[in-house]
Order: structure tokens, then sequence, then C-alpha cells
């Protein structure tokens, strides 16, 4: 979890790649979606071309049917998901219904880095969602909605922090040590 251009991408696919497990991006797997054709590709599209978040039951919807397809001895690192309160109490309570421990990690970075960040890779590989107008708005939604549910599962204890403002390797090294890996 994080804001914007935090690194949760990039850190998801190298805890991924630690663990041997498989990883599960809202965020791509909603771009796929919107390639598609038809009334539900064209609202995704336009959801994620604005900056807005999907519906709670939506996102809830995917990574819950994710999480039940998983066998107990699964391993998964959720990239993008519960992004808002209600998410964050469906994913904890699916997860305890499962009897499956999780930890939640948040990659910490100020405001004015997500601004850097997003212009680089804006440069680089050019997605829609990384216009200026919509990282505002993005920004807006970590901070009326994210934020909420970071406070959830710091308050289940669940939550492990890590500052995001360092090499990518640093911050890797870092996650590991905060999950003792």
């Amino acid at each position: 979890m994080g804001r914007p251009g935090s690194g949760k991408g990039t850190q998801g696919k190298l805890l991924a790649k630690r663990l041997g497990c498989d990883i599960y991006s809202s965020g791509n797997r909603l771009r796929e979606m919107a390639k598609g054709n038809g009334f539900v590709a064209e609202k995704i599209k336009k959801v994620i071309d604005s900056g807005e978040l999907l519906p709670n039951w939506f996102s809830s919807h995917m990574f819950v049917e994710v999480l039940l397809g998983l066998a107990p001895e699964d391993t998964i690192v959720f990239e993008g998901a519960c992004r808002r309160l209600h998410e964050a109490q469906a994913f904890d309570e699916t997860a305890g219904w499962l009897e499956r421990p999780y930890k939640a990690i948040f990659l910490n970075i100020p405001d004015e880095e997500v601004e850097r960040r997003i212009a680089d890779r804006r440069k680089v590989e050019g997605r829609a969602d990384d216009a200026s107008d919509t990282v505002d708005r993005r920004i807006r939604e970590y901070d009326e909605h994210t934020a909420h549910a970071i406070e959830f599962f710091k308050s289940k204890g669940v939550l492990v922090e890590v500052s995001g403002l360092d090499t990518i390797e640093n911050v890797h090294q870092k996650v590991l040590e905060a999950l003792s890996l």
C-alpha cells in the first residue's frame, strides 16, 4: 500500500519473487480489463483515466475472488488492494474466515516525491493514469480513502510501515527485514 508512485508494483514484484509466489496487481488487472470491448471495459477505462477508484464492491470482489481460489498452503502478494476502508475490512474479514494470516505493507513517501516519481514514470511508460490532473486526483483519493485503510490495518496489528525514500534495493531490504524474511 502507499501513495501513487511509492513503489508498490516494484516492491510487490520483488517480494513475490523472493517468496516464490504469484502477485496479484489490482491496477494491472484493471488495465487488462479496460483493454477489452463492451460496456464494463469502457466504464473501467473511464475510471482509470480519471484517476478515481472503482466502487468498493468491485475492488473487494476482485481480491476476495482471488483469496477464495487459493489453497491453504498458497502464498500470494497483493499489490494495489484495499485502497478504501471498506475494502480493507472485507479483506480482513475474508482472510480471517479463511484462517489466512497476512501483513499489509505501507510504503511511505511524501507527496513531493509522488509528483517527482510520477513525472519520471510518465516520461518512460506514458500511462494515462499518470497525467498531472489525474495524479492530483489520485493523491486526493489516497488522502480521503487509503489513509483510512492504512489506519485500519494498523489498528489490527498487521501493518508494516517502510520508508520508500531510498533505492529500490534498499527499500526491498527494509521490506524483507520488516517481515523477518
